[in-house]
């Protein structure tokens, strides 16, 4: 069988080709073969592939040197199964390659749930080993989908930082500072801190300056600011910096401005890919790298992994239900359209009110 995969390059990440492979239809025994029909790109994937090595993103869905598959977030069907009871025809969300096919081995089977056991991903973090089953590919809502495949990855990291800084009182902040405040998890950040209203906490964003109108029109943000005005912030009021940029240059510059009252400092994505590099000791707290899978670990094992969905859930459609009509979904079709998009993302050259939806195949 023909299908399609989107490689990049994993030590420049400019560099990208689709290549043409053939997908095996014989399976061994507990194997299905999944149909991957359509997946959100997002600066979350930017993310991915510069970290790939790092955090080890490029492990799940392994490619010949020089090459990685970045991961996506969506929807695929399954079109061969050796496993009684997984059907084919089942539609399954979940973290998919980039790519048109899948071959999976599910285990731990539940009526709604499935985990990839394929041994290649068993010390992987088991939030992207879940897959979640939808029944028939006919019942599907597509405009639903699109909102879960572009947001529910997402808000779930949003939901976690959140998670991580209410249990810690923020660390003392009053301000709570977003790089790249226009991304979507900065956004779904936002959004779950003005929802508190607590007295003398601040919700800050930081963007370039062509976004500074879209973001304060949110509503989420208490006051936001271009990068290049960072020296407009107070600085005699404890600060945290919830970085999703990856911007070396305005982490610095930040952290100077605020010195002490910069009282913790963390990144999360790195939508600034290209200015993401070490420079060094600065002043205030240390910065340090967020992995919402290791609060999630947490989560599922005080609260169980269905209440952390549950909640996770309930708050996103929350938000989806009054505060998205911001949003613009584009859709794609095919290897040239999904390229295009990708890089285009890659290099920054996307409006903040766009929500990419892709099908590698058309």
């Amino acid at each position: 069988m023909h299908g399609l995969e989107f490689h990049v390059n994993k030590d420049d990440i400019r560099i990208s080709q689709i290549v043409d492979t053939k997908v095996s239809t014989d399976l061994a025994d507990g194997e299905i073969l999944l149909a991957v029909d359509k997946f959100a790109l997002t600066a979350n994937n930017i993310t991915y592939a510069a970290t790939g090595d790092i955090i080890g993103y490029w492990k799940f869905f392994p490619a010949a040197k020089p090459w990685g598959i970045v991961p996506v977030w969506g929807f695929a069907d399954i079109i061969t199964s050796t496993i009684e009871g997984v059907l084919v025809g089942e539609r399954i969300y979940g973290f998919f390659p980039f790519a048109s096919h899948l071959i999976m081995r599910p285990g731990r089977i539940k009526t709604h749930s499935f985990v990839d056991v394929s041994e290649h991903r068993a010390a992987l973090p088991p939030i992207y080993n879940d897959y979640i089953r939808l029944g028939s590919a006919q019942s599907a809502n597509p405009s639903a989908e699109d909102i879960q495949a572009l947001f529910q990855p997402l808000f779930a990291t949003s939901f976690l930082i959140h998670d991580f800084f209410n249990e810690r009182d923020c660390f003392g902040a009053n301000n709570i500072i977003l790089g790249s405040a226009s991304s979507k998890t900065a956004m779904g950040v936002a959004r779950l801190f003005a929802r508190e209203d607590k007295p003398g906490r601040r919700v800050i964003g930081l963007t370039s300056a062509g976004n500074v109108k879209f973001v304060r029109a949110l509503g989420d943000y208490d006051l936001v600011f271009a990068y290049e005005d960072v020296q407009k912030l107070a600085k005699d009021e404890p600060s945290a910096y919830i970085d999703m940029a990856g911007n070396a240059a305005v982490k610095r510059q930040l952290h100077e401005h605020l010195q002490d009252n910069m009282v913790y400092s963390c990144a999360v994505g790195l939508s600034h890919w290209d200015k993401f590099e070490d420079t060094g000791p600065i002043p205030g707290a240390k910065p340090v790298f967020f992995f919402a899978p290791d609060q999630a670990l947490k989560r599922r094992k005080e609260w169980g992994g269905a209440v952390l969905q549950g909640k996770i859930e309930t708050a996103l459609n929350a938000w989806a239900s009054d505060g998205m009509g911001w949003l613009n979904i584009v859709h794609g079709s095919g290897p040239d359209d999904a390229q295009r998009i990708f890089c285009a993302i890659r290099d920054g050259n996307i409006f903040p009110d766009t929500g990419y939806v892709v099908s590698l195949t058309t």
